[in-house]
């Protein structure tokens, strides 16, 4: 090696020193003598690119990766800082190809793969994403950052399990990873643990009580446990601190006009500047996220802004769809008529009590409350979990989870009660029971609110014949308009479009009057009625339950129950009668959801 070249060795060693020792300015005056010597010094300009990114200025830090990466294209070093400066440019498809070009290179590098998986989320290649990150998990199990970006992803899909299985593995290797705990709370949150959520985020929030992240998030978990003065605390704070987070403002005016002798002024107030916040910080609507973009529309909503509300509502609602197509979810019209053909078909021939098994009722006896979401099933659940001998379960996953674990590929739930024996059923009501006195207190009955029951109507009959079904329904319409302004899990898909919600409502619709002229038990509650007389509905139900009227009933707002749905605010109210006839302000936009509702509305005139 040539006198000359050992110098600049040394030079650079000594330039890349003063740089991890955190000397940028003396390691840069180094790295600039370097190449007015050496202009296309590689790893000068490697360097320069390192200290310029750091510094944020982007422009300079890419020419600097672009010239190193020329001046020496086997060095893979010099392709990642172009990728990673693409990521923070926003320019995910320039990114993509710098990482897929360092692949080559580095083929089973986590990180590479990691950033890769970033590329691909932020342009809605979802289904790419995913396998990157488990590759890279896969690689280095230890990798927090992978494990960060898979549950997240997964929580923004709506599928909280998957996500808490994942980061609870990253926490596992990464115990004191911040990143971790928040996407997991985020996850148990979706999945209604409560309970575990705040236990998370409480030594998270007394740690940084000012971050604005662990902020939003608290916050929207004391509202759903009922701790509404704390939570608005929370948001106010927020406010002061961070007067440019816009969810802040939503979330405070959302507190404001659920509490009880609500301020709508001031509500208003808040809304106004949320998206006064969210317009100056973005160039139009469509640059926000889609989560955002639904909460300013919820804003424009609840100012009158019809038109803009609507336009927001789509964009985000749009996107949504998009975001669940791209990982293959998509609402299928057929299957779901096809499983309702089988259903009635099904039971056409067979009494609920031929269809039930003999033996015990047992305790606790569970209390099913069906219907479509947004119908009031949150509601009339508040109402019964204020007395005393009734559990408030909310919406459990027992049964749904019992038919998922036994339903074989390309079955539906028809084919699978035709062949499960006697012995089968038995241990699915066991186990089903189990689970419910797994979540009560000593209570002789508990609630189970799932909406989607009503699909299992028959099933529940053979299992529970004597169990209390109540089914609650509200005006179409404003079902069909509440969902569509609401967000809910993945696995409805049915719910980002007026004209797929009005296709389901008609098919639920179909096979709940189907459930009641099969079971004249059933107990049907129409929302609207409910608000105007509730002692005349809830009465006849104590009687099937032997049970008498409650004074706490009356007062079936101050339950300080958990409550996971979005009915989490209006069921810490008295009953109340806005929410009807909402969807009239939109009626210009309904015209295809009307054409799929059809008939059904005609019983409603």
């Amino acid at each position: 090696m040539r006198a000359p070249d050992i110098q600049i060795k040394l030079e650079l060693q000594k330039a890349f020193e003063e740089f991890n020792r955190g000397q940028p300015a003396a390691a840069q005056a180094r790295a600039e003598v370097i190449l007015k010597r050496l202009p296309r010094e590689p790893n000068a300009l490697y360097l320069m690119g390192i200290i310029n990114h750091q510094a944020g200025r982007l422009d300079q830090a890419s020419k600097f990766f672009e010239k190193s990466y020329k001046s020496d294209p086997n060095n893979p070093a010099a392709l990642s800082g172009i990728g990673i400066v693409r990521l923070d440019q926003q320019r995910y498809a320039e990114a993509v190809r710098a990482f897929q070009a360092l692949l080559k290179h580095m083929p089973n590098d986590a990180s590479v793969l990691n950033n890769l998986g970033i590329a691909q989320k932020s342009l809605q290649r979802f289904d790419l994403a995913i396998p990157l990150f488990q590759k890279a998990i896969q690689i280095n199990p230890r990798f927090a950052d992978a494990y960060v970006n898979y549950g997240s992803l997964l929580n923004s899909l709506g599928e909280a399990q998957p996500a808490r299985e994942v980061l609870e593995a990253g926490l596992r290797h990464n115990p004191a990873d911040r990143s971790l705990a928040l996407n997991l709370s985020d996850a148990l949150v979706g999945l209604g643990l409560f309970d575990d959520a705040k236990k998370l985020m409480e030594p998270i929030f007394a740690a940084d009580p000012s971050d604005i992240e662990i902020r939003s998030r608290f916050g929207f978990l004391l509202v759903s446990m009922g701790e509404v003065e704390a939570a608005r605390r929370v948001f106010e704070d927020t406010i002061k601190q961070h007067p440019g987070d816009a969810a802040a403002y939503f979330d405070l005016a959302d507190l404001l006009e659920g509490k009880r002798g609500a301020d709508k002024t001031e509500a208003g107030q808040m809304r106004e500047k949320g998206i006064a916040v969210f317009t100056a910080a973005h160039k139009s609507v469509s640059d926000g996220t889609p989560v955002l973009v639904h909460r300013v529309a919820q804003a424009y909503e609840g100012l009158g802004e019809v038109e803009k509300s609507f336009q927001c509502f789509k964009i985000a609602q749009d996107q949504f769809k998009a975001r669940l197509a791209s990982i293959g979810k998509v609402y299928d019209r057929r299957a779901t008529e096809s499983l309702y053909d089988n259903l009635i078909a099904r039971f056409t021939d067979q009494t609920p009590g031929a269809a039930a098994l003999s033996g015990p009722s047992g305790s606790p006896e569970p209390i099913f409350i069906v219907g479509m979401p947004r119908s009031g099933t949150s509601l009339i659940e508040q109402i019964l979990a204020a007395h005393p001998s009734i559990y408030g379960g909310g919406e459990l996953m027992l049964l749904p989870d019992l038919i998922n674990a036994r339903l074989k590929p390309g079955e539906d739930l028809a084919e699978m009660l035709g062949r499960l024996s006697e012995a089968e059923l038995v241990e699915m009501r066991d186990v089903y029971r189990s689970g419910l006195s797994d979540c009560s207190a000593g209570e002789a009955f508990v609630t189970d609110k799932l909406p989607f029951n009503f699909i299992n109507v028959g099933l529940i009959r053979m299992l529970f014949p004597k169990a209390l079904i109540i089914n609650i329904e509200r005006y179409p319409l404003d079902v069909c308009w509440s969902v569509f302004t609401q967000r809910f899990s993945s696995e409805m898909l049915f719910d980002h479009d007026l004209r797929d919600i009005g296709h389901y409502y008609r098919q639920y619709d179909r096979l709940m009057q189907f459930w009641r002229d099969w079971d004249t038990s059933i107990v049907p509650i129409q929302y609207e009625v409910l608000l105007d007389d509730m002692a005349t509905l809830v009465l006849p139900m104590l009687d099937k339950l032997n049970l008498d009227w409650d004074p706490a009933m009356e007062r079936f707002f101050e339950n300080k129950r958990t409550v996971q749905t979005a009915s989490r605010l209006q069921v810490r109210r008295p009953l109340y009668k806005t929410s009807i006839g909402r969807w009239k302000a939109f009626e210009s936009k309904m015209d295809g959801l009307k054409s799929e509702l059809g008939d059904v509305l005609k019983r409603y005139l």
